[in-house]
Formats: structure tokens, C-alpha cells, sequence
């Protein structure tokens, strides 16, 4: 992860979490590597491409934004509403935070190179209208980047219905997540399983945050590995799916 922008990230959510709990998932080093991780696959792909304009659709608190801009690509970050990005992780960072209702998107046809999207799909009403307005912002050829779709097997989302707890109320088999594109008119070049530990308790407590310091690289290590176990990868919490529209 770029230090700089991942220690901002860190920053933030630890000074947050004791008042919102929401920001859990950046209050610590496990939560934060995530996004570090995305973060660099995304360059992997779109440097070879020779491409740089990002659409942060959902963008949140900017921090998958923030750690876009500090690869140096020319990142726009988007949302349905105002969550204060624009006077937090991404104050003087050069991206434009744009707050806007929705569906329609207030950007120009074939405006990006690529659009990445991170726990926005399952809470969007419609999701064949958000995925045609991704396609028409996005140029022939260009990449969408989407992770953390709620798999329909997870033991996470299994364990929370069963306790009463946090789960999703729309979850997708892997053929169902992969149809949502190809019926949205795009290419799907990959779906993968997408992480099998969790990220969010380990900044819930400032104890925990501690030793996220210390066992993060690891942790994401064995996580990898994890997801790669055929009895394992079916219960992975999420896919990451990658995807083009056609030239």
C-alpha cells in the first residue's frame, strides 16, 4: 500500500469509530489492507492499458479514491449522498467529490476509463438502470471493477440471519452475479471469490487495532490462500468481478 495514503486512511477511522462503528472497516490495518489491495490490483490492470480516469462510483468516505489518486490516476469520486469526503480523507487531495441523486449519472458518455464499485451494488434498487448508466459514462473498452458482492453461500452472510445480526438482504450465486453484467451488456472477464476473514472486527476495539498492526500482512496472506481451497471458496464472503464494455 502507497504509506502515505494508507496511514491518512487509518488516521481517520480510528478517530471515528469510537463514535460510529461504521468506520470499522478502515480503523484498523487489516480493514484498511483491503482496500490497498484493490487498490493494486486496479493498477495492475489499467496500467497496462495506458489508461488513468477513474469513476469511484459509491465512493464512501474516499478511501479506495484517495489510494487511486496517490498511483496517480485522475480519479472522480461519486455518491448518492453527502458523506463528508469532500471535507475529509479527500480535503486537498485533487478529487472532485461529486454528491448527486441518482440514477443518471451527471457525467458525459464514454467520459471514463473505468469505473470501480465496492459494496454498492446489493443496496442499489435498480441495479440494471445503475449498470446501463455505468456502461454509457464508461468508453468502448473500459474496465468495471466490482468487489465485495455479497455471496449467497458466505458464512458470514449464513452466521448473521442465523444470530439476528448484520447480513445482506440481496446475496448472488456466482452464475447470478456474472449474468447482472452480461445481461447489463458487458464482457465478464473474471469472478473470484473475494475474501473468506473478516475485516471489520479488528478495529472495533483499540486492542484489536494493535494487533492488526503487527499480523496484518499475514492475515492477508492465509486469506489468500484460503479463498483458493475448493471447500473454502464456496463459502468466501463476497465475489470480485472484473468486467469490460465492448469496443
Amino acid at each position: 500500500m502507497p504509506a502515505g495514503a494508507a496511514g491518512r486512511i487509518l488516521a481517520f477511522g480510528r478517530a471515528r469509530v469510537g463514535r460510529e462503528p461504521e468506520y470499522s472497516n478502515i480503523a484498523s490495518s487489516v480493514g484498511v489492507a483491503q482496500y490497498g489491495a484493490i487498490a493494486a490490483e486496479v493498477t495492475a490492470v489499467l496500467a497496462r492499458q495506458g489508461r488513468e480516469r477513474i469513476l469511484d462510483w459509491g465512493a464512501g468516505w474516499g478511501q479506495l479514491a484517495l489510494l487511486l489518486r496517490s498511483r496517480g490516476f485522475a480519479v472522480v469520486a461519486y455518491d448518492v449522498e453527502d458523506k463528508g469526503a469532500g471535507d475529509g480523507l479527500l480535503a486537498g487531495a485533487g478529487v472532485p467529490y461529486v454528491v448527486a441523486p441518482g440514477p443518471r449519472l451527471p457525467f458525459a458518455d464514454g467520459e471514463f476509463d473505468a469505473v470501480l464499485n465496492c459494496g454498492v451494488l446489493e443496496h442499489v434498487d435498480d441495479v440494471a438502470g445503475a449498470l446501463a448508466e455505468l456502461s454509457r459514462v464508461l468508453r468502448p473498452g473500459g474496465w468495471v471493477f466490482t468487489y465485495h458482492l455479497p455471496n449467497r453461500d458466505a458464512w458470514t452472510e449464513w452466521l448473521g440471519r442465523r444470530l439476528g445480526r448484520f447480513h445482506h438482504e440481496r446475496t448472488y450465486a456466482r452464475r447470478e452475479a456474472v449474468h447482472l453484467f452480461e445481461a447489463a451488456g458487458f464482457e465478464v472477464l473474471r469472478c473470484r471469490p473475494f475474501h473468506l476473514l473478516p475485516r471489520n472486527v479488528w478495529g472495533r476495539s483499540p486492542a484489536l487495532a494493535r494487533l492488526a498492526g503487527l499480523v496484518w500482512r499475514p492475515y492477508e496472506r492465509l486469506d489468500r490462500a484460503l479463498v483458493r481451497v475448493p471447500g473454502f471458496r464456496r463459502v468466501a464472503t463476497a465475489w470480485a468481478l472484473v468486467a469490460r464494455r465492448p469496443v
